[in-house]
């Protein structure tokens, strides 16, 4: 109830990209933590109902939809941006144009939506690629912490974090270069914004954080196995002296 109130407040603030990166981490926390596949098939139901929903009940993300299907076709009004973006991707080719040497400001919002259209255009795609991968590798290393944590709730808030963090960029990427509908969320750690360079920054110290107390965890184990390993060998010890001695 409380995960529905938020992705509802998020909702009703028509901040429907939040809401799907919140629903989407809630989804997959709730899989590993019951590991029940029906539970998982009800979420993905739901939201797409809710998809269809949120299509009739909003003009933006209509507006996002038709630009998203046909942007040629809508090239002055709602297509506008996505055509400039793919345009920007274009023209940079593989190596770029260079710094400044690019005509980014064409793109509405370039500096929080469509950054990546930005660098894609100035560094090329060779260096977007790497972007993409340096995301990639990241968003792994989360979900490799939260793999090897013992604690259950410590676990679940590894996976929910790291699923934020990599479903936001593929949100993002995927906007820009028109394989989705554009949801309006940045790019973490490289798009412009206080807040979410904030909330980007805290998610990587709670995930640094757990990576500690995994550590402390293994230490700890090996620990209780040098002891139990100890007190097997003093234990046998003894057994042989009496032995022994009798």
């Amino acid at each position: 109830m409380i995960a529905a109130l938020h992705v509802l407040i998020l909702v009703l603030s028509r901040d429907l990209g939040g809401a799907l990166i919140f629903f989407v981490a809630y989804m997959a926390m709730l899989y590993v933590a019951t590991r029940k596949p029906l539970y998982f098939a009800g979420g993905l139901l739901a939201g797409s109902v809710a998809a269809v929903i949120a299509y009739k009940l909003f003009n933006h993300v209509r507006v996002r939809v038709v630009a998203w299907k046909t942007p040629l076709k809508v090239i002055d009004k709602e297509g506008y941006q996505i055509c400039q973006s793919l345009f920007a991707i274009g023209t940079g080719g593989f190596f770029g144009l260079g710094l400044y040497q690019g005509m980014p400001n064409k793109i509405p919002v370039v500096e929080q939506d469509f950054i990546f259209a930005a660098i894609s255009e100035e560094l090329g795609g060779m260096f977007a690629l790497c972007l993409i991968l340096v995301c990639v590798s990241c968003f792994l290393m989360f979900l490799n912490i939260a793999m090897q944590l013992k604690d259950s709730f410590y676990k679940l808030v590894a996976l929910g974090l790291g699923t934020i963090y990599g479903f936001q960029v593929f949100l993002t990427i995927g906007g820009v270069t028109k394989f989705i509908p554009s949801t309006g969320v940045t790019l973490p750690l490289v798009s412009y914004g206080g807040s979410s360079m904030l909330s980007t920054l805290i998610i990587f110290g709670i995930i640094q954080g757990l990576y500690i107390l995994r550590e402390d965890e293994g230490v700890s184990h090996n620990e209780k196995g040098e002891y139990k390993s100890a007190e097997k060998k003093a234990k046998s010890g003894f057994e042989t002296e009496v032995r022994d001695l009798s």
